[in-house]
């Protein structure tokens, strides 16, 4: 008995310091960009596997799976997509997803959570109400901290349902990353509350969101997706001057030819800030602290 007593005691301290055993069996989840991505492990945590469609410096919108990227995602049981029409691929995806597994797989559109914006040339040419398939509009719901946070509570209820023996995870896990989110909402609120109605110059029209949620005004160098003409271009340099811009931003993945020669003739820096970085925050805090840098030159 005197040398059971000790084993005993030794198997509950092992137990007790022994972290947490991790869930059976992960849930194979898919998002189309990685900002997405940073969503979907913030409330899964160890529940989920995920999958990001456009690699890192890929175009999502010359993005075209391949066939063996289509196969290897065959398991995937939730798929969080962009929902806009420009991004073709991601109904393609589901088509083939619902016919090899009998239509059981979740769905989550981040387009829901948006009143998509149109697009600068279009608004500023008048053509954003010929497209009634709305592919005169922005597709980058993601730079609004407002869509990511109404798309983290569709995430969260996704998971439940197809995960019931995780609610409890997955719930404390979104009411973190819901004060998290509001946290860097209020942080760039206050940060960029002096720059209100500034106007800021991109290559590629990616902050457009961005820009609505904090009262400010994006410009874009390229013009519908091509680089800008010799007219466009001097006449972008004239407006930058005139609003005193100093700063150039560029996303990787696109040229930055146009934003390296308005750069030079400005005589000013281009930085570069990915809003397609799976760090989420950090990347808009990135541009907000570019932004308030170059206010304060």
């Amino acid at each position: 008995m005197t040398l059971l007593r000790p084993v005993r005691l030794l198997v509950l301290l092992l137990l007790l310091l022994a972290p947490a055993a991790l869930p059976a069996t992960t849930i194979p989840v898919t998002v189309s960009v990685a900002p997405q991505a940073y969503l979907v492990e913030a409330i899964g945590g160890d529940r989920v596997q995920v999958s990001v469609m456009v690699d890192p410096g890929q175009s999502s919108h010359t993005f075209a799976p391949s066939p063996r990227r289509m196969s290897a995602l065959a398991d995937t049981r939730l798929y969080v997509k962009v929902g806009h029409p420009e991004y073709t691929f991601e109904q393609r995806f589901l088509n083939r997803l619902r016919s090899d597994s009998g239509d059981s797989v979740q769905v989550v559109s981040m387009a829901d959570h948006a009143e998509l914006r149109e697009l600068e040339d279009h608004h500023h040419h008048g053509h954003g109400h010929d497209h009634a398939d709305g592919s005169g509009t922005d597709p980058h719901v993601w730079v609004s901290p407002r869509v990511m946070r109404h798309s983290a509570d569709s995430i969260a209820e996704a998971l439940i349902m197809l995960d019931p023996e995780g609610r409890a995870d997955y719930e404390r896990n979104l009411a973190q990353l819901l004060l998290d989110i509001d946290g860097l909402q209020a942080e760039l609120q206050e940060q960029l509350e002096p720059l209100r109605q500034r106007t800021f110059l991109v290559n590629h029209p990616a902050w457009g969101y961005f820009a609505d949620e904090f009262s400010l005004t994006q410009r874009a160098i390229e013009h519908e997706g091509k680089e800008p003409s010799p007219a466009r271009l001097a006449r972008m340099i004239e407006e930058a001057r005139e609003a005193g811009i100093r700063t150039v931003f560029v996303q990787p993945g696109f040229s930055s030819r146009g934003a390296d020669l308005v750069a030079r003739e400005l005589n000013t820096r281009t930085v570069e800030v990915d809003p397609m970085a799976r760090d989420w925050p950090q990347s808009l805090r990135q541009l907000a602290t570019a932004l308030a840098a170059d206010q304060g030159d």
